[in-house]
């Protein structure tokens, strides 16, 4: 960072690479190997309430280089519109480089900045870019989307069921709008190979609801006991 003929621009680029870096290890908790075989340790040893005090020291210093980071960075803001001169350059390489690939040229325009952005090797090569093709592509072309819910919203809402829950409904609907292109064959087999998803199955706790609801109608029925001892007598 501190070579002779370097200017402003690169070092914010690495410094904007370290606070990508330290961001992800924040989110994903970052610790090495070895650390986390002495947590483990730890925990078998019955010293959880350590290993809990330690994750959050760990967290916490990942959250002071940020925002010690986040500090010094501030004033290079105002030079973030030279960083799209790189951006720039590296995307019309990546476009002039799949001129004769007639599969890439066959995408749809979401597909191919999908290919770019997996083609990068950072973040830092196609940040700013990538903030306008989120925002453009969120923009729905047509409210198609929308009927199709609707529709079959009607479907899963007839008279014969019309006690599901909201909660229950919008289950059903994700399922069936986000997994339309896979077979049943092929969602039996992605369904047994996610063992997350089948220890929420098996588990309790979908029955909460249920729960609840029998919590609530407790004191009605303490409140009607009484009553009926009164007619006994």
């Amino acid at each position: 960072m501190e070579r002779e003929n370097n200017s402003i621009m690169e070092v914010k680029k690495i410094l904007s690479s370290i606070h990508n870096i330290l961001t992800e290890r924040k989110e994903n908790t970052f610790m090495s190997l070895k650390v986390k075989g002495l947590l483990d340790e730890n925990r078998r040893d019955g010293l959880e309430e350590g290993c809990v005090k330690f994750t959050d020291d760990v967290l916490g210093m990942y959250t002071s280089c940020v925002q010690y980071l986040e500090k010094w960075m501030t004033p290079m803001e105002e030079f973030s519109p030279f960083m799209w001169m790189d951006m720039i350059v590296n995307l019309k390489r990546f476009v002039e480089s799949r001129g004769d690939d007639n599969e890439f040229m066959g995408l749809q325009v979401h597909q191919k900045w999908a290919k770019y952005f997996e083609k990068a090797k950072s973040i830092a090569a196609y940040s700013e870019l990538l903030k306008i093709a989120q925002f453009v592509f969120a923009l729905p072309a047509h409210n198609a989307n929308v009927e199709r819910v609707f529709s079959l919203m009607q479907s899963q809402w007839t008279k014969e069921r019309n006690q599901l829950s909201v909660q229950s409904l919008k289950g059903i609907l994700f399922l069936q709008y986000n997994f339309k292109d896979m077979s049943c064959k092929d969602f039996h087999a992605h369904m047994l190979s996610n063992k997350k998803v089948l220890r929420k199955i098996s588990s309790t706790a979908k029955y909460k609801w249920a729960d609840k609801k029998d919590e609530e109608e407790k004191p009605d029925e303490e409140e009607e006991k009484p009553d009926e001892e009164e007619d006994q007598d």
